[in-house]
C-alpha cells in the first residue's frame, strides 16, 4: 500500500488501484501502476540530475529510432523528482532469435547516428574521448582501491592486467557517440518476435559505442551476437575487443556498490562474476 500512496502523492491524477514494484534497484524505484503507467523515482541526486537530461532528450530521440522509447507525460519536481510514462508493450528480451538480434543491432546503429552536438545541447553528459578517459580513469582507480584487494594470487594478477588494459591508449581509440549506457536484456522489450521498445535512459551519455555492445557481443550466444553486429554494420575493427573489456568490468560495479551500501550479498555475487569474466593467464 505504501507504494500506491507514494504514486498518488506524486501524481494525484492516477487511480493507483494496483501498484507493483518492477525494480527496486541501485538507481531508481520503478513502479507499475494499474498496468498502464510506469513511475520512476530516483534514489540518488545524480540520478535525479540525469533524469532532467532524459526529459529533454527522449522527445527529440523518439523520431530517430526504429523502436519505441518512454515519453514522460508525468513529471514531478516539487521536493521529489519523478517521472511517469505510459507502459510500453512487450516483454524482456530473450537472447535466442537472430531476427530479434538484428532488431537490436539496427536500433543501436540508429542511436549511434544521433547528432552528438544536439544531444549535448539537450543536457546529455560527455563531450568526447578525453571526457570519457577521465571518467574511466576515476572509475578504474576506484576499482583498484576497493575491489582489487578482495582478490589474490593468479586472480589478482589477471585482474590487474584487465584494469591496465582498460586504461591503455587503444581503449580510447573511437569516435564518441550518443550511447544508451546500460543496455541489457532487462531494458529491451520484444513483442511478436521483434524489438518493440528500449527502456531506462538514465545512463545515456556521449561515449564509446562499444559499451552498448558489451553484453550483446559477449553475453549472448554466438549466432545472436553475429546477427546483431551484422545489422549494426560496424566498421571499427577494435569494437569487439573494447566491448569485451566493458563486459569483463561489469561485475566490478556490483562489488563496489555492495561495499558502498554495506550489502555483502551484492559483494559476493559481484565477486563471483568478476572471477568468471577474468581474462585467462
Amino acid at each position: 500500500m505504501k507504494h500506491a500512496e507514494r504514486a498518488l502523492a506524486l501524481f494525484p491524477q492516477l487511480r493507483a488501484r494496483a501498484v507493483r514494484v518492477i525494480e527496486d534497484g541501485w538507481d531508481s524505484l520503478v513502479l507499475d501502476v494499474d498496468s498502464e503507467w510506469i513511475i520512476r523515482i530516483p534514489r540518488r541526486a545524480e540520478v535525479a540530475e540525469s533524469m532532467e537530461a532524459e526529459i529533454a532528450l527522449l522527445p527529440a530521440l523518439a523520431s530517430a529510432l526504429p523502436v519505441a522509447i518512454p515519453q514522460f507525460e508525468l513529471i514531478a519536481r516539487d521536493g521529489v523528482r519523478a517521472v511517469g510514462y505510459r507502459k510500453l508493450p512487450g516483454d524482456a528480451l530473450q537472447a535466442a532469435d537472430p531476427v530479434v538480434a538484428a532488431g537490436v543491432g539496427s536500433f543501436l546503429a540508429a542511436l549511434h547516428r544521433f547528432p552528438v552536438e544536439q544531444a549535448v545541447a539537450l543536457g546529455v553528459r560527455g563531450d568526447g574521448r578525453e571526457w570519457w578517459r577521465n571518467e574511466r580513469t576515476i572509475r578504474v582507480d576506484a576499482f583498484r582501491a576497493v575491489v582489487l584487494p578482495l582478490l589474490a594470487g593468479p586472480e589478482r594478477a589477471a585482474a590487474e592486467s584487465l584494469l591496465d588494459t582498460a586504461l591503455a591508449d587503444e581503449a580510447f581509440d573511437f569516435d564518441a557517440v550518443l550511447i544508451h549506457g546500460d543496455l541489457g536484456p532487462e531494458h529491451i522489450l520484444c513483442e511478436s518476435g521483434r524489438v518493440s521498445g528500449v527502456l531506462d535512459w538514465t545512463d545515456a551519455r556521449i561515449g564509446d559505442p562499444a559499451l552498448d555492445l558489451s553484453w550483446l557481443l559477449h553475453g549472448t550466444p554466438a549466432a545472436f551476437a553475429d546477427a546483431a553486429l551484422a545489422a549494426y554494420g560496424a566498421s571499427d575493427p577494435h569494437l569487439r575487443k573494447r566491448a569485451l573489456i566493458y563486459h569483463r568490468l561489469g561485475p566490478w560495479y556490483e562489488v563496489a556498490y555492495g561495499l558502498e551500501q554495506s550489502r555483502p550479498e551484492l559483494v559476493e555475487r559481484g565477486l563471483a562474476g568478476v572471477r568468471r569474466r577474468l581474462p585467462s593467464p
